[in-house]
């Protein structure tokens, strides 16, 4: 069962592919990442690693996290090296203090949270990271002259339901409102990643290995997946792409249904036919998840596997509107930061189901 991959899972070859402008667009540069320590900063640190970069700096506000990651870097887990920094992207005196010293070139942004029901039970900690946080790496950036922005999205930001999606939405929001600074930035919105710590194909194999029920909250329920490789391989080379504020969306392939992805890894892991528990759609969630909001154009671009989309940005995300939700989100029910959040999206004549 240990031998289960997400690449035999989803039934399709995921090395990652470089162009020569991806190289040269990385090879000996500054590049800081935030949420280093997690299944797609982490795999960009070792894909960039791969590609020649310069020096990196490793943001992360989990102890453990850098602890792992530095271990598998060096080989050594001492967490005496500067380049790795324990910061909460929302500390706005530490990450220009970071940014001042480091001086990075280019700026994976990948910290986030990223669970749709802890966030529905928690929307501050969303408005916090998600929002806040990327405000403010994407200030930090613009201030200490970083060349290039590039912020880690989801499919949940296209016609969000979710605070998940409200949040990370308003993320991409943020960023199409800088377009035209002296830093160019972009977002990438992708999908699940099957394999990413916490991940439905985590639960999944614990659950067999257990010989516990296996959970599934739709027997119709989709999604959009691809490999923590895949994903961090398209995100560099949506990184090549960037000029001013665009979202990049990338190819997934077809929307899988989540019933017959248990079926498959339940067959390649030899085990018996796993019991089916059907818990029910939590709140915010989709039955089939999308890639574009309704509002949308979608255009092709020079890669065959991105397309992209602008943002209207329309003043709903700019510091003052974010500073606005977060002083709210601070001290109101859930249900009111929810309400805050949707009208925020509203106003901004986006597809907006938030309840």
């Amino acid at each position: 069962m240990l031998g289960v991959s997400p690449t035999h899972i989803l039934g399709r070859p995921a090395e990652p592919v470089y162009g020569e402008e991806a190289r040269r667009l990385v090879a000996g540069r500054r590049v800081l990442v935030t949420g280093a320590g997690g299944s797609i900063g982490g795999e960009i640190v070792r894909q960039l690693s791969r590609l020649g970069v310069g020096e990196m700096f490793f943001v992360d506000n989990d102890e453990y996290a850098l602890y792992s990651l530095q271990r598998e870097l060096s080989g050594n887990a001492l967490l005496d090296d500067s380049h790795f920094v324990l910061a909460d992207v929302s500390d706005e005196a530490k990450l220009n203090r970071v940014f001042a010293w480091a001086r990075p070139s280019i700026v994976y942004h990948a910290a986030a949270h990223k669970h749709l029901p802890l966030l529905e039970n928690s929307p501050e900690a969303a408005v916090r990271t998600n929002v806040l946080g990327t405000a403010v790496v994407l200030q930090a950036s613009i201030t200490h002259g970083v060349e290039r922005f590039i912020n880690i999205s989801t499919d949940k930001a296209a016609r969000p339901t979710s605070v998940l999606g409200m949040s990370k939405r308003l993320a991409e929001m943020a960023v199409a409102g800088r377009a035209g600074s002296a830093t160019t930035v972009a977002s990438v919105r992708f999908g699940n990643v099957l394999g990413s710590r916490g991940s439905f194909v985590e639960t999944l194999r614990w659950q067999l290995a257990a010989g516990r029920p296996v959970t599934l909250t739709h027997p119709a329920a989709s999604r959009y997946f691809m490999t923590i490789p895949e994903a961090a391989a398209l995100v560099i080379e949506a990184s090549v792409l960037a000029q001013a504020g665009e979202t990049y969306v990338l190819d997934m392939g077809e929307p899988v249904r989540i019933l017959d992805l248990i079926q498959r890894f339940a067959a390649l892991s030899g085990g018996p036919e796993p019991q089916i528990v059907v818990t029910g759609l939590r709140p915010g969630e989709k039955l089939h998840e999308e890639l574009f909001d309704p509002s949308e154009a979608q255009r092709p671009t020079a890669h065959p596997r991105i397309r992209e989309v602008d943002v209207a940005e329309n003043g709903a995300a700019s510091w003052a509107a974010i500073r606005t939700l977060c002083s709210r989100a601070a001290t109101a029910r859930p249900d009111e930061v929810r309400r805050a959040m949707a009208e925020l999206l509203a106003g901004a004549d986006l597809a907006v189901l938030a309840s």
